[in-house]
C-alpha cells in the first residue's frame, strides 16, 4: 500500500505543476479495463534458462485529462496476476505466483475520425513484481510503453475503448532478483523484460 500511496503523491504533484490552463474543465474519463497480457521473460545467468511470466488476464484503470482538442494527460494502472516458471529443461528452477503491476502517467493523442477515434499513447513509470507465498523480495523498476487503440462513443457520457500496448521493463544485467534468506531465484542476463496488452474498456465522461 505504501508503494501505491506513492505513486499517487508523484502523479498528484505532477499535475499540480502544470499550468491552471493546462487541464480543461471540459474533460475527465475514468475508464475500468479488462485484458490479456502476455510476453515477459528473464534469462538467468547462472543457468542459462529462460524464466517466464505466464500468460494472464489483466485489470486496471485509465484516468485521461483533456489539455487540448485532441490530446489528453493519461494515468495508466495496471495489475496482472501470473506465475514465474522456467522455461528450460533443468529442473529445480524458481515457480511462483507473481503478481505484476504496472503504474504509469503520460499522454494521449487523438487521430482524426468522425465517429470512431483512433489514438497513439506513451506513458512512463513503475513496475511492481511481487512474488506470492514467499518471502522473497518485491521488484521494483522503470518501464515505458507505448500503445494505440481506438474510442467508440456510444452517449455523451459513455463509450468503448479498445488499447494494444508494449511495455518494456528495464532491469539491470547481471542484477540479482528475488531474493530471500536461502539465496536468490534469479541473476538477470540482458536489460529488460517485454510484455504485450491487449485490454477493452467502458468510458465514463465528466
Amino acid at each position: 500500500m505504501q508503494i501505491i500511496k506513492k505513486v499517487f503523491l508523484i502523479i498528484l504533484i505532477f499535475l499540480g505543476m502544470l499550468p491552471g490552463t493546462a487541464v480543461a474543465a471540459s474533460g475527465i474519463e475514468i475508464t475500468p479495463f479488462g485484458g490479456f497480457r502476455f510476453g515477459g521473460s528473464f534469462q538467468d545467468a547462472n543457468t542459462g534458462d529462460s524464466i517466464a511470466m505466464d500468460e494472464a488476464g489483466s485489470y486496471g484503470l485509465m484516468l485521461d485529462f483533456d489539455t487540448e482538442p485532441s490530446k489528453q494527460i493519461e494515468i495508466y494502472l495496471s495489475r496482472q496476476s501470473t506465475k514465474l516458471s522456467s522455461g528450460g529443461a533443468v529442473t529445480g528452477n524458481p515457480k511462483f505466483d507473481l503478481t505484476v503491476d504496472y503504474y504509469h502517467i503520460g499522454g494521449l493523442l487523438m487521430l482524426d475520425g468522425e465517429r470512431t477515434r483512433p489514438f497513439i499513447s506513451g506513458t512512463f513509470g513503475l513496475t511492481r513484481m511481487d512474488p506470492q507465498g514467499t518471502d522473497r523480495t518485491t521488484e521494483y523498476y522503470p518501464s515505458i510503453a507505448l500503445g494505440g487503440g481506438a474510442k467508440i462513443p456510444l452517449t455523451d457520457r459513455l463509450g468503448l475503448r479498445f488499447d494494444a500496448r508494449g511495455i518494456f521493463t528495464l532491469v539491470t544485467n547481471n542484477s540479482t532478483v528475488f531474493c530471500a534468506n536461502s539465496g536468490c531465484a534469479i541473476r538477470v542476463q540482458g536489460s529488460g523484460i517485454l510484455q504485450g496488452e491487449l485490454t477493452a474498456g467502458l468510458i465514463f465522461k465528466f
